[in-house]
């Protein structure tokens, strides 16, 4: 049985005071050739990413039946298949790839580099060995093109999302739950396709690469395990209908000095969705906010007023309709968290 370990760009950052050692892992170097793909048919139990302190690490669990024929029946598989290609939903061409086409690494010199990333089957989940403040503090989900083909043409099994008239109120939702000594204690959802705006044109289908923030510190200790389950419109007699499927990318596992106090500050934000105005609400005062896209670029948000207080208020009307991140500095660290712009 082999062991895939890789630990990708050590590096030290600062943070308002505090430092950090990360370990980005983006897959990229990880032992496959072109459209190859790890899932346990090799006798592997799980893919390992090492954080930068001694004693931690991210386990990724893979799960491979070998009865008839074999075939990978649960947790993740780490791909280089790219094809990110719309058309009729395919399950033998397109179940361990990625919508966008590419990794989520950046895009540098006309070309997005990164061509390897990990598949997840609805239910998957990671197991940290943490060690005092280590943990996962960012990484990106994007739909599989088997789920996105699925959702956008319909299929013998899952329907087209909107329905005939397109009017269908259809979803499909990553819900991202956190767990400290098998207690749930926070979840995060990701929007992966949404039909329910009352104005056709705004539905969508994600197909890029969009980054999830997790916590860290709760009052219960730290995180130790994160589960990831998808939840569709489309259901039926035997369950969900919508390929059970998504993608994960670039994964920072890493060390924060002092985040136990700087995670007591958390933020609160309403209405959400949010049409024109948006109000954010903290525990500390406000000094400064910014808006960021999925892709990480900073928006411009005017009015914003209130900066001094616990709360301000945002005009969020001039943003296209989507998913959007909204950090804070306040007095006792960064906080942020995202918001759906309708």
């Amino acid at each position: 049985m082999k062991k895939y370990i890789i630990a990708i760009a050590l590096s030290l950052a600062g943070l308002h005071g505090a430092k950090a050692q990360e370990v980005r892992q983006g897959f990229e170097t990880v032992p496959l050739d072109s459209g190859e793909v790890i899932n346990g048919s090799k006798g592997e139990k799980s893919f390992d990413i090492w954080g930068a302190v001694p004693g931690y690490v991210l386990k990724m669990p893979m799960q491979y039946d070998t009865s008839w024929g074999g075939y990978w029946s649960g947790g993740w598989a780490i791909s280089r298949k790219i094809d990110g290609s719309t058309g009729p939903s395919d399950f033998s061409k397109h179940l361990y790839c990625a919508k966008p086409g590419y990794g989520a690494e950046s895009f540098y010199q006309g070309q997005h580099y990164g061509k390897t990333f990990a598949v997840g089957m609805n239910g998957a989940y990671w197991l940290q060995k943490s060690v005092a403040n280590e943990g996962v503090l960012s990484f990106y989900v994007t739909n599989s093109t088997y789920a996105y083909n699925s959702m956008k043409n319909g299929d013998n099994f899952a329907k087209k999302f909107g329905g005939a008239s397109g009017n269908d109120a259809d979803s499909f939702v990553l819900n991202i739950k956190f767990f400290v000594d098998t207690q749930w204690v926070a979840n995060k959802k990701v929007v992966l396709a949404d039909y329910r705006f009352s104005d056709n044109s705004k539905d969508y289908i994600l197909d890029s690469w969009q980054i999830v923030n997790p916590p860290t510190y709760f009052p219960e200790g730290f995180v130790d395990s994160i589960s990831f389950e998808l939840e569709s419109s489309d259901n039926g007699q035997f369950g969900m209908n919508t390929p059970g499927f998504f993608c994960v990318d670039w994964i920072v596992c890493g060390h924060w000095l002092g985040v136990k106090n700087q995670a007591m500050t958390t933020a609160q934000i309403f209405p959400n969705p949010a049409k024109d105005m948006l109000k954010m609400q903290c525990g500390s005062p406000i000094s400064a906010v910014e808006v960021v896209n999925s892709l990480g670029q900073s928006m411009n948000v005017k009015n914003v007023s209130g900066l001094g207080a616990q709360t301000v208020n945002l005009n969020v009307a001039n943003l296209a309709n989507g998913t959007y991140w909204i950090k804070a500095q306040t007095q006792q660290g960064l906080v942020s968290t995202t918001f759906v712009k309708q």
